[in-house]
């Protein structure tokens, strides 16, 4: 049995972690695989017993060279080191009900070893276990009902006025586990409706962290409809509470983009979730590559 090495420590090797490991790269699972199966036939070959953890990732990075795969090569070599920035990495997902916000996190965590993912509404979810319906109406009703609760007969957009008092409140919550991650040095991944670009300060939060913000959009109509229609699969989500009431949700991720267009923030047409993912992996490693 070949052993790994690292830190003094021994680890039996394991061609399922080292697949794992080459996620980050986007490469099909048959590359993946063929490039995992070249380095434990060339092991077995060289009667090899132990290896360091570091001579390992060395041939993982000639496998891909040697494949033309330069800039996955990049990928896995960045994207190893992730966890040991002397700062933490917070990337945060946004856009309006229905885009994809939770699922993209949930992968985008998988490929850059981030367990620490939360959701703006388990945050609120929270939030309205310590403040009753009566005291903040707002704070109880879906994003784009809120307008429905909150009275402002003065008000030229009573589905925004809502929908940014909600956010908000929101945001106080957001703020506060984002800090305690800063704090603890947490990787740390935050999505949801409420992630609207000018709400959370985060000119003051870019000097303890690395900070990345997205904002999500599916411009067609239709598309939006039919992903409510999925994501109802498996759930006991309503789609058409959320279909009856496209208007607002439309005008929620209107609203959205626009603060995102005056802050600075990009933007992203998710019409399919593999070329988001790769877009904001290579954006984020781009970034990173010189720090680490």
């Amino acid at each position: 049995m070949i052993e790994v090495t690292k830190s003094g420590k021994c680890f039996p090797f394991s061609k399922g972690i080292l697949a794992r490991s080459l996620s980050i790269t986007g490469l099909p699972l048959e590359e993946i695989y063929k490039i995992v199966r070249d380095i434990d036939e060339e092991l077995e070959r060289e009667q090899v017993e132990r290896i360091e953890s570091k001579e390992l990732k060395e041939m993982i990075r000639k496998k891909l060279l040697e494949s033309g795969c330069e800039n996955e090569e990049r990928l896995y070599r960045v994207s190893r080191k992730i966890r040991y920035l002397e700062k933490p990495l917070l990337i945060l997902i946004g856009g309006g009900p229905g885009v994809g916000k939770s699922t993209l996190s949930a992968e985008l965590g998988h490929r850059l070893g981030i367990n620490r993912i939360i959701g703006s509404d388990t945050i609120r979810e929270i939030m309205r276990t310590i403040l009753s319906t009566n005291l903040i109406p707002s704070l109880h009703e879906s994003t784009f009902l809120t307008h429905t609760v909150v009275k402002a007969p003065f008000i030229d957009n009573a589905l925004i006025h809502g929908f940014d008092e909600q956010v908000r409140l929101v945001s106080e919550g957001i703020k506060a586990v984002i800090d305690r991650g800063m704090k603890e040095g947490l990787n740390t991944i935050v999505n949801g409706v409420h992630i609207v670009p000018g709400y959370l300060d985060l000119n003051e939060r870019e000097e303890q962290g690395f900070v990345f913000q997205y904002i999500l959009e599916v411009p067609d109509l239709d598309e939006h409809i039919q992903r409510f229609k999925t994501r109802a699969e498996g759930s006991h989500r309503d789609p058409e509470r959320y279909i009856e009431r496209m208007n607002s949700i439309r005008g929620i991720q209107e609203f959205t983009k626009k603060q995102a267009d005056n802050e600075g923030v990009k933007v992203i047409k998710n019409r399919d979730m593999d070329e988001t993912i790769r877009f904001i992996v290579n954006d984020v490693i781009k970034s990173l590559e010189k720090e680490v």
